[in-house]
C-alpha cells in the first residue's frame, strides 16, 4: 500500500467505514510510515476534539414537519426565475470556492509552522534534485517538479510528504541563511493557472499559485521582497 492509496482510507477506519481486511493492510502501511502516522494522529485528535467539546441536540417533537413546510417551493414568476437560479449559483462559488481557497493558504502556514517546531522539516535530506523528486513517485499521485535555486540564494535542502485538506501534499524545503521555506505543491483539481499572490497569516509570507495543473503555496519569514521574487522566479519555470 502506498501513502496515496492510504490517506483516503484513514478517515474512513476512524468512521468505522473499512473492512477487517483493509483496517489491517492500512495499519500495516502506517506503522511503518512516519508521514502516514502523523496524518492519522492529526485526524485522530481533531475527531476526539470534536466527540468532546460539541454539544449534541435531540430535535423537539414535530421538528422535521415543521422543517419541510417551511422548505416547500413557492411560485415564482418566470423573469425572476433565471434571475434566482444565476444568484444561488453565484452563492455557491462565494461559500464553495473561496473558503477552500483560504483554509489551503491556512493549512500551509500551520504545516509550515508545525515542521518547524516538531523539527521535523525533512523525510529526505539532499541538495540533488534529481535523488528528491523520485523519492515523492508513488506518495503524492503526480510528479514533484524539485528544483535547486541555490544561484539565487535558496538552495534545495531536502522534501517531506505532508497533508493539505486532506489529501497528501509534496513539500520542498529551501534555506536561506538560517531560514527554511517550504514550497507546498498539490494536484490543483481542473484549477486554471494563476498568477503569483501574497497573503501574509500568523506572520508568515505565503505566496499562492497555479501552474501546470498543480497548486503552489510557498511558505516562510524571509522579506517580503527576497520572497517575492522567488515566487516569481520559481512561478516562472
Amino acid at each position: 500500500m502506498t501513502c496515496a492509496e492510504a490517506t483516503p482510507l484513514v478517515e474512513l477506519e476512524l468512521d468505522g467505514e473499512l473492512d477487517a481486511r483493509s483496517v489491517l493492510e492500512l495499519r500495516a502501511h502506517v506503522s511503518g510510515c512516519p508521514s502516514c502516522t502523523r496524518h492519522a494522529a492529526s485526524l485522530r485528535a481533531l475527531s476526539d476534539a470534536a466527540r468532546e467539546h460539541l454539544r449534541r441536540f435531540e430535535p423537539p417533537p414535530g421538528f422535521e414537519a415543521r422543517l419541510l413546510r417551511s422548505v416547500r417551493p413557492r411560485r415564482v414568476s418566470r423573469a425572476w426565475g433565471g434571475v434566482g437560479v444565476a444568484l444561488a449559483a453565484a452563492a455557491a462559488v462565494v461559500l464553495v470556492v473561496m473558503p477552500r481557497r483560504d483554509t489551503l493558504v491556512d493549512e500551509a502556514v500551520a504545516a509550515h509552522a508545525r515542521s518547524l517546531q516538531l523539527d521535523h522539516a525533512l523525510d529526505v535530506k539532499a541538495s540533488d534534485q534529481h535523488v528528491v523528486k523520485p523519492w515523492f513517485e508513488g506518495k503524492v499521485g503526480f510528479a514533484v517538479p524539485a528544483r535547486d535555486y541555490a544561484a539565487e540564494g535558496y538552495p534545495l535542502a531536502g522534501g517531506r510528504l505532508d497533508y493539505l485538506d486532506g489529501r497528501p501534499a509534496a513539500a520542498l524545503v529551501y534555506s536561506h541563511g538560517k531560514h527554511l521555506l517550504n514550497l507546498f505543491v498539490v494536484d490543483a483539481h481542473g484549477e486554471r493557472d494563476a498568477v503569483p499572490r501574497r497573503d501574509n497569516v500568523r506572520g508568515f509570507n505565503c505566496w499562492r499559485w497555479t501552474s501546470g495543473g498543480l497548486r503552489y503555496l510557498l511558505v516562510g519569514d524571509v522579506d517580503d521582497a527576497q520572497m517575492s521574487a522567488l515566487a516569481t522566479r520559481m512561478a516562472g519555470n
